[in-house]
């Protein structure tokens, strides 16, 4: 009875093991509806009396996507994004890089680009350029509205943005 016990403990320390490990399978490919929410710090460069005539800025920006079902593979991602911004008499040309970082530990690597307002937001496109683990060989492209918000401090911006987006694994 003692053996059964044993043998029934360790079957089911590794039955839960290896539940515990598997994952839902990825869908090859799909769609998402997602919003983007940041904060970011930035250095600015005005050109001209009080920046009206060009501005260029770099920033740093964080934040977490939260899908629109949650069921998008970065649903729950946090992603670190670096860019630049020119501007010239308030017409403004957006590009940058970003890495999210899903809540597995796996990483999608993204570029964008977007043109807009000062203060007044924008539209733009991402292209999905890599990933690690389950997404190497990851491609996809998504389309953004930006939205600005109101600074929470001196030398920040906040804001978010609205993505419908898709992607294709190998």
């Amino acid at each position: 009875m003692k053996t059964i016990s044993v043998v029934s403990a360790v079957m089911l320390v590794l039955v839960i093991a290896f539940a515990a490990t598997v994952e839902a399978q990825i869908p090859k490919e799909g769609s998402s509806s997602m919003t983007f929410v940041y904060s970011a710090t930035y250095k600015a460069l005005p050109m001209g009396p009080m920046g009206q005539e060009r501005l260029q800025m770099t920033y740093e920006n964080m934040g977490v996507i939260i899908g629109d079902t949650g069921n998008e593979i970065l649903h729950n991602t946090s992603v670190r994004c670096l860019g630049a911004l020119h501007a010239v008499k308030g017409a403004t040309n957006n590009s940058g890089f970003c890495v999210g970082t899903r809540p597995d530990g796996d990483q999608i690597f993204w570029t964008y680009q977007s043109t807009g307002k000062m203060g007044a937001g924008s539209k733009g496109a991402s292209t999905i350029v890599g990933g690690t683990g389950k997404f190497i060989g990851i491609q996809g492209s998504s389309e953004y509205t930006d939205s600005p918000l109101r600074p929470a401090a001196e030398g920040t911006f906040q804001g978010y943005s609205k993505v419908k987006g898709q992607y294709k694994l190998p």
